[in-house]
């Protein structure tokens, strides 16, 4: 599954000839085969900062670079699970940690902002095309159907055939939950 030159040429171009791109090949590639999660991590490309998507500085020259890495590999990505049947049965999830602010700073970057971000749900019985919530014009605060953080691992775990109310027992009795027991997955998704 490691050995992405088994691919033909014309597919790595596809994907991309990067980390990133060769990543997302791997990451079919290990699909294919039964693995049941996989990482693939855009943190950096050629003549960034090195620092991703934390563009405190320079921020459109870096979200240009990165998206034009991450446009391919993820596209490729997509089009190839659906191409051989695996994206029903695989659910992607496209996230950072947290969102970054909509006003620029001094740096032309933008700085840490936890109020609002996006991700991408594909897949796994995702209902896809559409947007759940909306920060507004100016992105400031959350304007309609905020969706909360356990709501989307609730929706995580739910895609994954999990039920978001399962609770693990550890070895000493401590129960662990999977998420909030408040957590409901996003209706509108599944």
């Amino acid at each position: 599954a490691f050995d992405v030159d088994e691919e033909p040429a014309a597919v790595q171009d596809a994907y991309g000839r990067n980390p990133f791109g060769q990543g997302c090949l791997l990451a079919r590639r290990l699909v294919e085969r039964g693995v049941p999660f996989v990482e693939v991590t855009l943190s950096s490309v050629d003549g960034t900062n090195g620092l991703g998507w934390d563009t405190h500085a320079q921020n459109f020259d870096a979200d240009e670079k990165l998206s034009g890495v991450l446009d391919a590999g993820w596209a490729t990505l997509l089009t190839d699970l659906r191409s051989r049947g695996l994206l029903e049965s695989t659910l992607i999830v496209w996230m950072g940690e947290f969102g970054r602010t909509p006003k620029i700073n001094e740096s032309a970057g933008r700085d840490h902002f936890p109020n609002a971000w996006s991700t991408v749900l594909a897949g796994g019985g995702i209902r896809g095309g559409q947007m759940i919530g909306d920060s507004g014009a100016d992105g400031e605060q959350i304007k309609d159907r905020p969706v909360l953080v356990p709501d989307l691992l609730a929706t995580v775990i739910k895609g994954l055939g999990i039920d978001p109310a399962k609770q693990n027992t550890v070895e000493n009795g401590r129960p662990i939950r999977l998420v909030d027991l408040k957590a409901n997955p996003i209706k509108e998704l599944l």
